[in-house]
């Protein structure tokens, strides 16, 4: 979901980045979509790579080898700054794919990081950060939503399940450069063959991640940035009531 949420809600992701993700599973998600060009992962310990491959490497640590992959050894926020400081061409889809926010993750997490992603997007792109556990960060969650309102036009958490993490759940904070982005549905239709290879996402269940407990969404509503996310598209005006299909009488 980390993958797919914002690759799905952006119109056409050609250049992507990843921040972390040394086990090689988002990279192996983002590679999957035909329509991406160029990914350029920035991980800070090379043993994390090393180990992926070495024991991961029927799972996770498929596609290092894919052509369209850049593979850069450094701290992100200091790779993003020297980015940022030359003349690069930008990002559509931003993933940082971080550890808790201690140690050599903890920079990823400050403000000044999100205020260099959002220079490194592209008009219309995304960021999509691991967003810690509802259950057990609920004040970093407003936090980080509060930092990221005031540098980015739209702003919003998704919530999935993951079994082996804290509590069975796990955020993602998603953020946009223009406000003409509507982060809660696809902006595209997925390939054909790989939404069939799908176990999880589908349309329905990207528009679901948004949907947040009252006690959060209380919390979250008031810091978010106001934009509209409320167009209904062509396939859901159209679309018969399923109740019309009932045979109960």
């Amino acid at each position: 979901m980390i993958t797919h949420l914002p690759l799905m809600a952006h119109e056409n992701p050609k250049n992507v980045l990843i921040v972390g993700g040394g086990d090689g599973a988002v990279l192996r998600e983002v590679c999957r979509h035909k329509c991406v060009e160029s990914v350029t992962l920035v991980e800070i310990d090379q043993k994390v790579i090393d180990v992926a491959k070495l024991f991961f490497s029927e799972t996770t640590a498929t596609s290092f080898d894919d052509p369209r992959v850049t593979i850069v050894m450094e701290d992100a926020a200091d790779f993003l700054q020297k980015q940022n400081e030359s003349d690069r061409k930008g990002y559509d889809v931003i993933i940082a794919d971080s550890s808790d926010p201690v140690g050599p993750a903890e920079s990823l997490f400050d403000p000044a990081f999100y205020e260099q992603m959002y220079l490194s997007l592209n008009a219309g792109g995304i960021v999509c950060a691991q967003g810690e556990c509802f259950w057990s960060h609920p004040e970093l969650i407003e936090n980080v939503v509060a930092c990221c309102a005031d540098i980015f036009d739209a702003v919003e958490y998704a919530s999935t399940y993951v079994p082996t993490f804290p509590c069975g759940q796990i955020g993602f904070l998603l953020a946009a450069k223009g406000d003409e982005v509507n982060l809660k549905k696809p902006a595209r239709k997925m390939e054909a063959d790989l939404a069939q290879t799908m176990e999880w996402y589908t349309p329905e269940m990207h528009s679901a991640s948004f949907v947040l407990p009252k006690f959060l969404e209380d919390k979250l509503a008031p810091l978010r940035p106001e934009y509209n996310d409320d167009e209904e598209d062509e396939e859901d005006k159209d679309r018969d009531c399923f109740l019309q299909q009932c045979a109960i009488s």
